[in-house]
């Protein structure tokens, strides 16, 4: 499995217990951190993840002989629907991801009915550690108190202005009549970032139904209930045929 972390993030969140449960599990994990410079020196866009994506698949491949599961988060999840047609990934769990229509309708949805957390949200792009405490820590967990949330909150930061903005609009992702791979859908039931209408919308591009998890906010991986968000993505992952060499 081949992590893929959201925006403002980083390898961290995977590294709080989560990886290592899917590998008590039984499944091989690897992640890394998008870098937000771009191979022009300029901020990092889209394509730019997808490169960096598609090195640690290959390098996932040489080293084990086979393709990986993208387990992927928010942008991250954005960036592995992109990948799904290609021959180094057999499918994804995605968890809370930006839909294959973009972020346009949620980021305009959140703007209207929660104005406040929408300014948090959007400053997330600032310093790391810099990010604001108002609304955050109740905008992306649904199970932490402000206080549990806090430490989390200030790794938070820094993402590429340029690779958000390009996530606002549709994507070139295929659907499941196209690239034919497994895909499960993972929703937070306190998610106020993404709804459950975009969640739907990104399943049923993929063949699916949306499974949401109770109690959990954006942040799966981090939130109080992310051992039952590992455990799910582990059953399903052990359900789907061996990969092939």
């Amino acid at each position: 499995m081949l992590l893929l972390h959201g925006a403002a993030a980083g390898a961290w969140v995977w590294e709080q217990g989560f990886s290592d449960r899917l590998n008590e599990l039984g499944f091989t994990t690897a992640s890394f951190t998008f870098r937000r410079i771009g191979r022009g020196g300029g901020p990092a866009g889209l394509e730019d993840f997808l490169a960096e994506t598609r090195a640690a698949l290959a390098a996932l491949r040489a080293a084990l002989g086979q393709p990986a599961l993208l387990v992927a988060h928010s942008l991250g999840g954005l960036v592995a629907q992109r990948l799904l047609g290609e021959p180094s990934v057999t499918g994804a769990a995605l968890l809370a991801p930006v839909p294959p229509g973009g972020l346009w309708w949620s980021n305009m949805r959140l703007a209207f009915t929660d104005p406040y957390l929408w300014g948090d949200v959007a400053r997330m792009s600032g310093p790391i550690g810099k990010a604001p405490m108002g609304e955050l820590a109740a905008g992306l967990f649904g199970g932490l108190t402000p206080e549990q949330a806090a430490p989390f909150l200030l790794h938070l930061g820094g993402e590429s202005r340029t690779a958000l903005l390009e996530a606002q609009g549709p994507q070139p992702v295929s659907p499941h009549v196209l690239h034919r791979k497994p895909v499960l859908v993972l929703g937070g039931e306190r998610d106020r970032l993404i709804a459950a209408d975009a969640l739907a919308r990104c399943a049923a591009w993929h063949g699916t139904v949306p499974q949401f998890m109770p109690g959990t906010g954006h942040l799966m991986m981090l939130d109080a209930s992310w051992p039952e968000v590992a455990d799910r993505i582990a059953t399903w992952a052990r359900g789907l045929p061996e990969p092939a060499p």
